[in-house]
């Protein structure tokens, strides 16, 4: 009897022993299954983190050009802006009334490229004439200077070198007017970024003054230069007084 119940006893403590064992399997089972997910993860994360750092030597070397970019930039501007005050200077320099009391304007007026002032859209229109009449015989691709301003709308117009700088894409219309005096002539031509557009010819005759208009329409970009020139050496001053202006304009229609 003694027997049978130790014998009870040590089967009651294997079957404990057992059900020890299955939950520790389980256990054992769980955990691996949790080191199973977290080296996935880390294989995640560590493809995640080559990824990052990929991307951040792209935005290193992106930074990079950027910073040489600007200094391009900055070397450019330096070199080509220059101040009002400046052309100010230059243009009292070289414009002066002779003994008659006529306008002289120096035949060295170099085009500067420059940034163009934005200007709304639907807001670009400007209007200048010459306040008086040129020397003689202005030279071959002197450009005209019309010095005094009526209206500016965005900008655009520069009376201290007279060229029009286009502060914003579109179709615009340029008219322009020129007087000469008998025995004169004066070949003028409209020219967008050094190519010629357009062109008038005006002729004073033996005894009589006359005037000459000419209008152009053209598609430009933000940034162009547009100005009036001398086709060709001229005869006599270009005239520009109260009787009759000589004048360039222009706008935008879309």
């Amino acid at each position: 009897m003694e027997k049978l119940d130790r014998l009870k006893t040590m089967e009651r403590k294997l079957n404990q022993y057992i059900d020890e064992h299955g939950h520790l399997l389980q256990q054992n089972q769980e955990l691996q299954r949790r080191v199973s997910e977290t080296e996935k993860k880390n294989e995640e994360l560590t493809t995640k983190i080559g990824t990052l750092k990929e991307t951040v030597k792209k935005i290193q070397q992106s930074n990079a050009k950027c910073q040489m970019d600007v200094k391009q930039l900055s070397k450019f501007f330096g070199e080509h802006s220059y101040s009002f005050t400046e052309n100010s200077q230059k243009m009292n320099e070289t414009t002066k009334l002779d003994s008659d009391g006529l306008l002289s304007i120096s035949t060295s007026n170099p085009i500067h490229k420059r940034i163009a002032t934005v200007a709304p859209a639907d807001q670009v229109a400007f209007y200048a004439y010459l306040s008086a009449s040129t020397a003689a015989n202005l030279p071959s691709k002197h450009i005209l200077v019309f010095d005094h301003v009526v209206l500016n709308k965005g900008q655009g117009y520069h009376q201290d070198d007279g060229i029009f700088i286009v502060p914003s894409h579109g179709v615009y219309v340029f008219a322009w007017t020129v007087g000469v005096q008998y025995h004169g002539w004066t070949p003028l031509e409209i020219v967008v970024n050094g190519v010629v557009f357009g062109s008038t010819f005006v002729n004073g005759g033996t005894d009589d003054w006359d005037f000459s208009t000419g209008i152009v329409v053209v598609e430009i970009h933000t940034g162009d230069h547009v100005y009036i020139r001398m086709a060709e050496t001229g005869r006599e001053l270009v005239h520009s007084n109260w009787g009759g202006r000589t004048s360039f304009s222009g706008w935008k229609l879309f």
